[in-house]
């Protein structure tokens, strides 16, 4: 056997235990540069430029991250509508106060900040009279007797705001004194509006103006208006042998509207037009909705009326800034205008139609048979005739 010397054996052991005089080493060492420029630019990608850029308003994404989920939008709860809240037999109120028991008829009932004025009767020489009116406070159910006295025979339409208190003084078969009173003059009596010589016309107030339609003939029906500072009283209209000498004119916002025949025929078969008017204005205003009205209501944004002379058959309609009529309900006997409501009676029940969402709702309570009195104040008013021992006035108010 071939022996190496001792110098050849070390030889050999440094030659096999370095790399880099091996084939391997120049790869080994450019994967070693390589990875490390890699990991370099990894931590300048992933982890300096996500932390550093945000920092001067820069918005950065590092390569092949994950695309972050939004958040889902929180979807709001919807606010229930008001009248969701509305039990008929919880919101409604009585008018009940101390010696009501002394009077078997109350009626019309008119609303003015919060507070009603009704007028209130007595069994007088075989008549049922309304001989006295009352202003009637519900937070504390208490009232107060109204110092007036009448002329004729009984109150009829009262209505009131801060300054002024209207009435009808009537004559049973007809006719009487259509009076104003001065609410800030303590003590002043009464002053004559306009006598009235047939008919029983119901008046409507709104600030110093008075409006209303009255037979002046056998065929003649004006349209009036006063300004009770003056007591100048202006005839805006006249309807000679029509059918709409018989429809109420509305007074409120300062807006005065009127129904009218629109082809001049004055039948019940026309179509009619609502005119209106700005009592501080002479312009006068005309919208045709294609049906026939009777008794509309209007306050500038919205008009009311009716189809027909309170037929059962008849229907309530609407229209939104003189737009398209939308029909409300049918079998509608009678109806009110509140600021964002129109009440009405159908079935001897009363209703509310609201008009931002379009529903209607019940305001009078099951079981109940009602008698419609009139919308003021955003306060509906109605007679329970359930039973009719007695007058039983109801209200309640419509939540906005």
């Amino acid at each position: 056997m071939k022996r190496y010397s001792r110098r050849n054996r070390r030889r050999i052991r440094r030659r096999r235990s370095s790399l880099s005089a091996s084939n391997w080493g120049p790869v080994l060492a450019l994967t070693g540069t390589v990875l490390g420029v890699l990991a370099v630019i990894a931590l300048v990608v992933f982890v300096a430029l996500p932390k550093l850029l945000p920092l001067i308003g820069v918005e950065y994404r590092a390569p092949f991250a994950p695309t972050p989920t939004p958040a889902p939008t929180p979807v709001p709860t919807p606010t229930p509508h008001p009248m969701s809240y509305f039990v008929p037999s919880e919101a409604q109120n009585e008018v009940v106060f101390e010696n009501s028991g002394d009077y078997k008829w109350f009626g019309d009932p008119y609303f003015y900040d919060g507070v009603m004025l009704l007028s209130a009767g007595k069994l007088v020489d075989s008549y049922a009279v309304m001989q006295d009116l009352y202003f009637f406070y519900p937070e504390t159910r208490t009232a107060e007797q109204v110092p007036v006295t009448l002329e004729n025979a009984h109150f009829m339409f009262p209505k009131f705001n801060e300054k002024w208190l209207i009435y009808l003084d009537a004559r049973l078969d007809g006719g009487g004194y259509l009076m104003a009173s001065d609410r800030t003059a303590p003590g002043a009596k009464p002053v004559l509006i306009k006598e009235i010589y047939t008919g029983q016309p119901e008046p409507m107030l709104d600030g110093d103006t008075v409006a209303w339609i009255e037979r002046t003939g056998t065929r003649m029906d004006k349209l009036f208006v006063c300004d009770l500072n003056t007591m100048e009283t202006t005839t805006l209209s006249m309807f000679s042998n029509s059918v709409y000498g018989q429809s109420l004119p509305s007074l409120r916002n300062g807006l005065l509207c009127w129904a009218d025949a629109e082809s001049g025929g004055g039948t019940g078969a026309d179509t009619s037009v609502i005119y209106s008017i700005r009592i501080s204005s002479s312009t006068v205003r005309a919208y045709s909705p294609g049906t026939y009205v009777h008794d509309p209501e209007c306050d500038g944004t919205y008009s009311v009326w009716m189809d027909s002379h309170h037929a059962p058959d008849g229907a309530l309609y609407y229209s939104k800034s003189e737009g398209e009529p939308v029909k409300i309900a049918e079998g509608v006997v009678e109806f009110g205008l509140g600021s964002h409501f129109v009440a009405y009676s159908k079935d001897e029940a009363i209703w509310a139609y609201m008009f931002d969402n379009g529903r209607t709702y019940r305001i009078s309570a099951e079981q109940e048979l009602a008698q419609f009195l009139g919308v003021s104040d955003d306060r509906v008013s109605w007679m329970d005739v359930t039973t009719r021992a007695r007058d039983i006035v109801k209200f309640a108010a419509i939540p906005e």
